[in-house]
C-alpha cells in the first residue's frame, strides 16, 4: 500500500512538471497565432482599411475596432473553452453533472481568471498587426488597388 502511494505521488509530481512546462508553451504557441491570423486578417483587409482612413477616421479608432474585436474572440474562446474542458473532465471521469464529485471539477475563480487573462492575451497578442492596420497611409493602399 504505500508503495503505491508513493507511485501515485511520483506520477503527480511527474505530471505537475509536464503541465508547468507545457502550459507556458501552448500559451505562447497560441499567442503566435493569434498574431499571425490578426496579421493575415489585416492584409487581406488593406483596401477597406484604406476606404475607412481616407474617410478620415483616427488610426486609434482602427486600432481600438481590431483590439476589441480580438478581444470579443478571447472571451468567446475562454468561456467555451471552459465548457468543454469541464465536460471533458466530467466525461472522462465518469462522472455525472449533478453528483458532488462535479463541484470539485467546477472552479469558480479559475473561470474568472480565464475569463480576464483569455481576452486580454488575445489582444496583447494582436497589438502588433493592429498598429500595423492603424498605421497605413490611405493613399499608397488606395493607389495599390
Amino acid at each position: 500500500l504505500a508503495a503505491e502511494k508513493s507511485y501515485r505521488n511520483k506520477l503527480r509530481r511527474e505530471k505537475e512538471v509536464f503541465a508547468s512546462w507545457l502550459i507556458p508553451l501552448f500559451i505562447l504557441g497560441s499567442s503566435a497565432l493569434i498574431g499571425f491570423i490578426t496579421f493575415n486578417n489585416v492584409r487581406e483587409r488593406r483596401h477597406e482599411l484604406g476606404v475607412l482612413r481616407a474617410i478620415e477616421l483616427r488610426s486609434s479608432q482602427i486600432l481600438f475596432v481590431f483590439l476589441v474585436k480580438a478581444g470579443a474572440m478571447g472571451l468567446a474562446g475562454s468561456v467555451a473553452g471552459y465548457i468543454i474542458g469541464f465536460a471533458g473532465g466530467l466525461l472522462s471521469g465518469g462522472i455525472s453533472l449533478v453528483s458532488a464529485e462535479s463541484s470539485g471539477l467546477f472552479d469558480p475563480a479559475v473561470l474568472i481568471v480565464v475569463i480576464l487573462t483569455a481576452p486580454l492575451l488575445t489582444s496583447f497578442a494582436s497589438w502588433i498587426p493592429a498598429l500595423i492596420a492603424a498605421r497605413q497611409d490611405p493613399a499608397v493602399v488606395l493607389r495599390e488597388e
